[in-house]
Order: structure tokens, then C-alpha cells, then sequence
């Protein structure tokens, strides 16, 4: 069953980019760091543990989850696995490694692991494992067990899994394809649910296709979908089976629509608030919004707009994610490169960015790459203290010619900020 609600489009035309008058982040804290061994053997690691592409996770208890694709077992380097990695301030370990089984030497077989794992509040990670790209398995750290063990399924039988995300009670929302299609489903707390498929897998389907899902405490799924054709889209509020709310539509689905169409990701809070990168119909601007339900329908408020000659001068093509108080975090370009932005609608702070002075294990460092090579991994992180966990490139300062890997860490909210302490309203 679809439901609509009101949307009141409210600051749609503000621009949200002057900086904010706010006390940068200023605490940073390395978490871990990768490199390759003929350079070191990293930090907080296996030596030769490799990661690219990946997301990290945070919870409130300044935990923070990440995953890895290649990491050494028992100090051998010939035996290899994917794993999840767990602590918090500066200390913490691989907790789960899944071993690539033998196989031709001549093509030896590798293993996938989420790119962004699953934390709850309690430390419990979920994550999936595929050996070349082969069935997928869905499977749930216990750190009060230290066990990782696979989440039954049955009876859906799904090929691949996406976007795991863990509620604090233990529930896993995930996308998953099925057969030639995909849908939204959860496991791991009960019998598993299919909430949504798209017309590939059943042709009655209101939806063309299905993006990448968020799923929060509630056990509700926010999903971009879109409906008639891939022209159509709507983001959509997914309450359970077959039961979801329309928290807002493109022009060509909704004429009085403001926004021309909708990134593929997006990121969701225990309060049913979505935010998401938008392009706007008034001259194809990219711009972060959020969504947040109220009393009237649905709010929606710019966080940030690119401005060619204004501090955001582009928005990157990773989804944004957003804590309980409404700040959103989200990958940018300003003048002087990559950086990483939180907004409320009124207020943006620059976290850290290409170039900025960064203390690591071994010694001061700057975030960075040796060529044009990304300086970021994945999306950032937020908690409800308004804290963000990143992976990053870093270098010596002044030398982006020494590999020191990429690390991942996490930036402290400014303790004394009224902002911070008392919260943004939603």
C-alpha cells in the first residue's frame, strides 16, 4: 500500500553555503591506517591489510566499524581474507576475517566484504561475504560472543546483498536481487521480509528499479525507486511489506516539483528524516537536502548548493548521511579541493579537507594522494554527538611524495559548541 504525504517545500531557494561562524572541528583521532608493506606495516592492522572504496561506520559510543578486502591471516601474507574491523579512540582490531579458500594459482579466487558495513549501538556489525562474486552471505558480528556468524535467509534466496544496515535490536535491512531483480528485505531478527521488488521481479511491481536503501532503528527503509521508467522517480519511506509513504517526488513524476531528479543514495535517521543530493529544476543545480516528516508534511530544507564562485563548488556523487538532530554530513569540492561539509540548513562546517594538518601514528601528516587520485573513501560517517568518522589519504606534511596509505579517523564535535550540545532542530 503507497501513502503520500504532504510536502512543504520550505528554504528551497536559500543558499545554505556561507560558512558557518561555529568553531571548527578541531580533535581528530586515527583510528587505524593501511599501507603497502614495502612501506610499512600500517597501523591497528595486519601488516599488508589493504582497503579502497570503502565506508566507515559510528555509533554513539564513539565506536567506529569498517571493512577490509585483503587481510593477512596468522602474519601470512600467502593466506588471505575479507574482514570487519572494530574499536574505538585510537585502539581496536580486525574482530571477523573470512579466508579466500585454495584455489588455481594462476587465478586465484578473491573475496568480496561490504564496503560499508552495519553498527549498531551495541558494536554488532553486519556485513556480507562472496567468494568471485558468488552467492552472497549475509553475516552478523556479536561483539558480547567475539562470533560472526551467517544470517539465515530462507526462504528468500537471494543472489547478492547491498547496503546492510543493523538496528540496535538486531534486525538487518539490506537490498538484495532476486532472480533478475532487486528488493528491499530485512533478516536477522525473526523471519526475514520482503518489503518491495521491482517489475523484473514481480511484473505488478509499482517500481522500474530500486536504489541503494537506508534503514533505520524503526525497521523503516528510505529507498529512491523509480516507477514508470527510470525517467520517474520518487524517494519513498518504507514502513514494511508492501506499505510505504512518498517523501518526495521529481518533475516528471510531480509537476510542482522543484527538484529535477535524485542521486541514487541516500542516508535516513531514527526519525524517518532523509537526506539526499538533489539536482534542482531551476537550472540543474546539485544541492544536499534533507526531508524531515512533521506536523505539516514533509519539510524540506537545503543544506548546501554548488555555487561555482561560493565555498561548495561541487557536490561529490556519494550519498549524504544525517544523525538524530538533523546535521548532515556529505563528501564536497571548495577552492582548495576535496573536503568533507556538516550543515544544518542554517549553518556549514568544513570537517577536514585536502591539504589540512593531521596527526598519525607516525607523526604529523597532511590528508592528500600523490597525484589526482581521490583524496576521500566512500562517504563519511555521523553520530548523535555529531561527531564523523572518514577514510582518508594521507602523506608527511610537505612531502605528497612518501606513501603513508590511507587511514581512517574520526573527528570530534567541538564539546563547547551550543550548536552541537544543545542540537540542531529538525
Amino acid at each position: 500500500m503507497k501513502k503520500s504525504l504532504a510536502l512543504s517545500f520550505a528554504a528551497l531557494l536559500g543558499a545554505a553555503n556561507a560558512a558557518a561562524a561555529v568553531p571548527e572541528y578541531a580533535q581528530f583521532e586515527l583510528q587505524a591506517r593501511s599501507n603497502l608493506l614495502v612501506n610499512d606495516e600500517g597501523f591497528n592492522l595486519p601488516p599488508g591489510t589493504s582497503f579502497n572504496s570503502i565506508s566507515p561506520r559510528i555509533n554513539d559510543a564513539q565506536q567506529v566499524a569498517f571493512s577490509a578486502g585483503l587481510v593477512p591471516i596468522d602474519g601470512d601474507q600467502t593466506r588471505t581474507g575479507g574482514g570487519v574491523w572494530l574499536g574505538a579512540h585510537g585502539a581496536g582490531s580486525i574482530v571477523a576475517v573470512h579466508e579466500v579458500p585454495a584455489g588455481d594459482p594462476e587465478d586465484p579466487p578473491f573475496m568480496i566484504v561490504a564496503d560499508t558495513p552495519g553498527l549498531n549501538a551495541s558494536g554488532a556489525i553486519a556485513y556480507y561475504t562472496s567468494v568471485d562474486g558468488g552467492t552472497y552471505t549475509l553475516r552478523k558480528y556479536d561483539p558480547a560472543t567475539g562470533e560472526s556468524n551467517p544470517v539465515s535467509l530462507l526462504p528468500l534466496t537471494p543472489s547478492s546483498i547491498s547496503n546492510p544496515d543493523i538496528a540496535d535490536d538486531g534486525l538487518i535491512g539490506f537490498k538484495a536481487r532476486m532472480g533478475l531483480g532487486y528488493g528491499l528485505a530485512t533478516a536477522g531478527n525473526g523471519t526475514p521480509a520482503i518489503y518491495a521488488v521491482d517489475t523484473s521481479v514481480e511484473e505488478t511491481s509499482p517500481y522500474a528499479y530500486i536504489y541503494s536503501p537506508a534503514t533505520n532503528n524503526a525497521h523503516r527503509i528510505a529507498s529512491k525507486v523509480s516507477t514508470t521508467d527510470y525517467d520517474h522517480n520518487e524517494i519513498r519511506l518504507f514502513t514494511g511489506p508492501n506499505e510505504s509513504e512518498l517523501v518526495v517526488a521529481d518533475r516528471a513524476t510531480d509537476t510542482t516539483s522543484p527538484f529535477a531528479g535524485f542521486d541514487n543514495g541516500l542516508g535516513l535517521n531514527q526519525l524517518d528524516a532523509v537526506a539526499v543530493v538533489v539536482k534542482l529544476a531551476d537550472g540543474n543545480v546539485r544541492a544536499v537536502y534533507r526531508f524531515t516528516p512533521g506536523e505539516n508534511g514533509i519539510e524540506a530544507t537545503e543544506i548546501a548548493r554548488v555555487d561555482p564562485a561560493g565555498t561548495i563548488r561541487e557536490i561529490e556523487s556519494f550519498s549524504p548521511v544525517l544523525n538524530d538532530a538533523g546535521l548532515v554530513a556529505f563528501r564536497a569540492r571548495d577552492a582548495d579541493g576535496q573536503a568533507i561539509y556538516v550543515g544544518d540548513g542554517e549553518s556549514l562546517m568544513r570537517v577536514v579537507g585536502k591539504g589540512d594538518v593531521i596527526e598519525t601514528d607516525l607523526g604529523t601528516a597532511q590528508i592528500g594522494q600523490h597525484d589526482d587520485s581521490p583524496v576521500f573513501s566512500g562517504k563519511p560517517a555521523i553520530n548523535n554527538l555529531g561527531d564523523v568518522a572518514f577514510v582518508a589519504g594521507v602523506h608527511p606534511q610537505g612531502d605528497n611524495q612518501t606513501e603513508w596509505g590511507s587511514g581512517v579517523f574520526v573527528a570530534y564535535a567541538p564539546a563547547n559548541d551550543a550548536i552541537f550540545a544543545d542540537g540542531f532542530d529538525g
